[in-house]
């Protein structure tokens, strides 16, 4: 009876989660403006009239422009940060863990509204460099902590060999450890990008009227009437989401396997 019970309540909560998403995917191909079912007539209209929007287009390539950047400059920080952690031992090493985490812990609202202040404080402008920076913020402990355990599982006699044949520091790091770590380099840098396209409570707070990313811009038209087209820009998200974290966790976890 225990077992029954809990089967049944975990379906449902499978049900509530997948179940919307399902819907949004199934109406993206509804031909109508009408985005309940039954679908009488299915079609890649709005897909079309999605790819003829050049505002969604813009926003897209503003998220794609955050997102490419961001990533790359959370992943090499986060490269930096995990070597500090793993290979030494220095004073505040533990508030230094912590302090890198806390992003991951503090809820999105909090975080745009701080980052806000603190910007205005400081007298500086919202808009493409304030929402990188908080996306390269948001990213930062999630490819610290994947490159940490890249970095725990590596053989460093690989890095001693390296040493007693007269490779210096640079190149060990460079011709060794790098390549050594890269399935990890690279699934953080997935999680960054991962991250940073989907986010929207951060760049809510820190765009400017000339940077709109693509969750802002369909938030824009949420607000209007919701369509067949969101429906399509959704999909498209989610699978690159699920594309891109498939990969990243394969990627994490090729070196266990």
């Amino acid at each position: 009876m225990t077992r029954w019970v809990l089967g049944t309540f975990t379906l449902l909560v499978y049900a509530m989660v997948y179940l919307p998403i399902a819907l949004v995917v199934i109406t993206s191909f509804n031909q109508d403006t009408i985005t309940t079912l039954p679908i009488e007539h299915l079609d890649t209209r709005w897909y079309a009239e999605l790819f003829q929007d050049t505002k969604t287009l813009q926003s897209l390539w503003t998220s794609l422009q955050v997102g490419i950047v961001s990533t790359t400059v959370a992943t090499a920080l986060g490269l930096l940060s995990a070597l500090a952690i793993v290979r030494h031992n220095f004073r505040g090493k533990s508030l230094f863990m912590l302090l890198t985490v806390m992003p991951m812990l503090a809820p999105g609202i909090i975080m745009g509204v701080s980052l806000l202040l603190f910007a205005r404080y400081i007298g500086f402008q919202t808009g493409f460099v304030a929402v990188l920076l908080g996306h390269v913020l948001l990213s930062l402990p999630y490819c610290t902590f994947i490159l940490i355990s890249s970095l725990a599982r590596f053989d460093r006699s690989l890095e001693e060999a390296a040493r007693g044949l007269g490779a210096g520091e640079l190149s060990v790091l460079w011709r060794v450890t790098l390549p050594g770590i890269m399935p990890g380099i690279i699934g953080a840098a997935l999680f960054a990008f991962t991250i940073s396209i989907g986010e929207f409570v951060v760049s809510f707070f820190l765009t400017s009227a000339g940077t709109t990313t693509l969750p802002i811009r369909i938030y824009s038209i949420v607000k209007v009437g919701i369509t067949p087209e969101i429906n399509a820009v959704s999909t498209l998200i989610l699978v690159a989401t699920l594309l891109l974290s498939a990969t990243a966790l394969s990627l994490t976890w090729s070196k266990r396997n």
